[in-house]
């Protein structure tokens, strides 16, 4: 499932906005690089800020202050010892923190490991505990951590692609997708039908080089991906019938699937919501949505997968599985939902088995189940309480 990271601008865009006024090299312009350094200032006040970001306004901050004939020599340097010092300090602390060691290494440990010059603690050293640095080397040392921001961060930036884009650069991605899927699905028919699945563990690996390499570090194209394999019922046999195992699917798709989620593992995140989405919100045929929600129950609760998934993985596909059976009520995912429950462990089933049942609908007459499509036609109505009760 996806996961939402929280910015304090509103797209991208607008980051990349301000990286131009921060970084202008028209100098009549200074108007434009206040504007981005009180923008990001307003931007701190939201929450959520890199320190990249704030360094990069303090030090422009330090520059504009500079500019003003009007300012004393010692409030410039002291402005400059203040953003600098801050700079130096942030990036350490965030590196000290990553260790989370008993003993944390020095600031110019932490420094060579994060790839700044060491020269920048020296600097920081000095204006924090002696006298402060003279202008010229300020001046210098501020040009220099602007530049090593621009590397580390702003740099790395990617530009937002046009509507017609993505849609262009998704189409290409689902198109070699099922050329890829496709082809092995074939060979691995072929490995299985002659009994010689331990010598098919090359085709696996090129198969899963080629998967990688199609949709990289992009969450968007490894979504698209994972999407070939539903809306293409590649993960079912195609003659299928209503209860019918999928035990040799399992066999085919197993190995690839779980060696691509040790390459990327926010595969079986993706892959577990495209089979949500084809049981709930897609119109399809009972065997297509009966097949989805066992791949969902095999991926969460098959020993086979246990290796290939981490215990945070599972617990966060797990409650996102609950939560969508919870907001999209139906026969199928009431189904689903009900599985998970009862292969969970005891704090997971406490804290979901009520907001579960009190999610669904109860079917009217009879359990869906046993209903036989169009001789009859399905009601559903709430559960019968007094307002604020949840029953």
């Amino acid at each position: 499932m996806s996961k939402y990271t929280i910015t304090p601008w509103r797209s991208q865009h607008d980051l990349l906005q301000v990286r131009s006024q921060l970084y202008g090299t028209n100098p009549s312009t200074p108007d434009q690089r206040r504007h981005a350094v009180d923008r990001v200032m307003a931007w701190k006040l939201r929450g959520n800020l890199p320190h990249a970001v704030e360094s990069t306004a303090l030090l422009i901050d330090a520059i504009l202050h500079h500019s003003n004939p009007s300012n004393s020599m010692f409030s410039v340097r002291a402005v400059y010892s203040a953003a600098f010092t801050r700079f130096v300090t942030g990036f350490c602390d965030i590196g000290r923190n990553k260790e989370r060691s008993l003993e944390p290494s020095s600031m110019l440990d932490i420094a060579k490991q994060i790839g700044m010059p060491v020269e920048f603690v020296a600097l920081r050293h000095e204006a924090t505990h002696e006298e402060l640095p003279a202008v010229q080397r300020l001046v210098k040392a501020v040009d220099d951590g602007l530049q090593w921001l621009w590397t580390v961060y702003w740099s790395r930036l990617e530009e937002p692609e046009s509507g017609e884009m993505i849609a262009a650069s998704m189409a290409k991605v689902k198109a070699d997708a099922r050329q890829i899927l496709r082809g092995f699905r074939s060979r691995r028919r072929e490995a299985v039908q002659s009994r010689k699945l331990r010598d098919d563990f090359s085709n696996i690996q090129s198969t899963v080089r080629a998967s990688v390499a199609l949709f990289g570090k992009s969450s968007a194209k490894m979504e698209a991906f994972a999407s070939v394999l539903v809306e293409d019922r590649l993960l079912s046999p195609s003659k299928r019938e209503l209860g019918a195992s999928l035990e040799g699917a399992f066999v085919i798709w197993d190995d690839l699937l779980k060696f691509i989620n040790r390459e990327h593992h926010r595969f079986a995140m993706a892959l577990v919501k495209a089979l949500l989405e084809a049981i709930s919100v897609r119109p399809g045929e009972d065997t297509e949505k009966e097949a989805c929600c066992m791949w969902v129950t095999h991926i969460l609760h098959s020993e086979p997968w246990n290796h290939f998934v981490t215990a945070l993985e599972k617990r966060l596909v797990r409650k996102d599985v609950v939560m969508w059976c919870c907001m999209h009520p139906g026969p199928w995912t009431q189904r689903l939902g009900r599985d998970v429950l009862k292969a969970e462990d005891e704090e997971f089933v406490c804290d979901w088995e009520d907001v579960f049942h009190a999610s669904q609908l109860s079917v009217a007459g009879q359990d869906e189940d046993d209903a036989e499509l169009g001789t009859w036609i399905r009601a559903a109505t709430p559960f019968a309480a007094p307002i604020g009760v949840v029953r």
